[in-house]
């Protein structure tokens, strides 16, 4: 069949869907349908029909240069993992066994409690963190985590990166794809804290929460795209806290906040714009205190009391794994440690707490 034939039948079929496609993945077939049938857009945006022309016409204009066989290619392509999710809705993951997740701050807690529970799954972990050498002052390296995949039944590799520098970014994922051949999943885990009102926050802080946290999340997502793309199963989890646009949750707390709802935001844009391409994004947040670096080293949030009072990061490894085994249709959610192993039936909440029987403490943006 020639592949302007394959085309014809194809948009033919692509009408008997039984769900109908996300707004995304509309847009995207309709530039594809046009750019194969009338090449180059021309004239400016339709901004006099509305707000959905103009969506069209961006979407058509993006494809500018494309030729028509590629066009009819890749809309093929699109419209066939439409066709067969629609018949097998059932894109989960059973099992991680092999499968290449990249992890951020891997060195110790909660990225290191993912790292293993993956291990356990036997995943090729690519651990990533600045913590290539033990310090007293802050327990924890990526050696340390890696001895303790491998022990789990992974494998894994240790690669040193500052989240900051592109070039270092760019570095760990080719010596993910060098190593294991390509990456299924990304969990942006690297983060920044800084707690302080507003006139007592310096711009280096204000700089660091923003390269961490927002900035370093972005870059990653975006050299490992290219990979997930050719995964059959590309995932990206984000440490990101649903976003509520009120003001008692910015108080005293801005700079950190306005970084973390920026990696929220990402979440959110980057799950639709990504959806056509077969990859889900999603945020996890805690729905407790965790028993972390942060909590356990920081006095102005607890120090010994709040660990006390809090759960082990394994709560939210667990909830990790059910999160990045769902299909591919699940996008876009934010989830707590909590919501997620409740959808996947845990219901003994008792056995991550770090002492049983105490009153937990509610996690701030919740």
């Amino acid at each position: 069949m020639s592949p302007k034939s394959r085309f014809e039948r194809v948009s033919q079929e692509i009408l008997n869907l039984k769900q109908r496609p996300d707004d995304s993945t509309m847009l995207k077939l309709y530039a594809l349908f046009k750019q194969a049938n009338k090449g180059d857009t021309t004239g400016s945006a339709p901004f006099s029909k509305g707000m959905v022309a103009v969506a069209k016409w961006k979407a058509w204009k993006k494809l500018q240069g494309l030729s028509a066989e590629d066009a009819m290619a890749e809309y093929c392509e699109v419209a066939d993992r439409l066709m067969n999710q629609d018949e097998d809705e059932t894109s989960s993951i059973e099992s991680y066994r092999g499968r290449v997740v990249l992890i951020t701050g891997a060195s110790r807690g909660i990225g290191k409690a993912m790292a293993i529970r993956l291990g356990e799954e036997g995943a090729k972990l690519v651990l990533c963190g600045r913590s290539m050498e033990s310090n007293p002052k802050l327990p924890g390296t990526l050696p340390e985590t890696k001895e303790l995949v491998e022990q789990s039944g992974g494998e894994a590799i240790c690669v040193a990166v500052d989240v900051r520098d592109d070039e270092m970014i760019q570095n760990v994922v080719n010596q993910a794809v060098e190593h294991f051949g390509g990456i299924d999943a990304v969990i942006c885990n690297a983060g920044a804290l800084y707690i302080a009102p507003f006139e007592d926050t310096p711009m280096k802080r204000f700089d660091l929460v923003h390269q961490v946290n927002i900035r370093g999340t972005f870059a990653l997502c975006q050299a490992a795209l290219p990979y997930l793309k050719k995964s059959d199963n590309g995932r990206i989890l984000m440490l990101a806290p649903p976003i509520a646009l009120e003001s008692k949750w910015l108080v005293g707390t801005l700079a950190y906040t306005l970084s973390k709802y920026s990696m929220s935001m990402l979440a959110l844009g980057l799950s639709a714009e990504l959806a056509p391409d077969g990859i889900a994004v999603n945020a996890i947040w805690p729905a407790t205190t965790i028993d972390t670096a942060a909590v356990r080293y920081n006095k102005a949030l607890g120090g010994d009391e709040m660990v006390r009072r809090s759960r082990k990061p394994r709560v939210v490894a667990d909830a990790t794994l059910h999160i990045l085994s769902q299909e591919t249709s699940v996008t876009g959610q934010f989830y707590t440690d909590e919501s997620a192993l409740k959808e996947a039936g845990v219901t003994d909440f008792e056995q991550y707490a770090v002492e049983p029987g105490m009153p937990l403490q509610q996690d701030f943006y919740l």
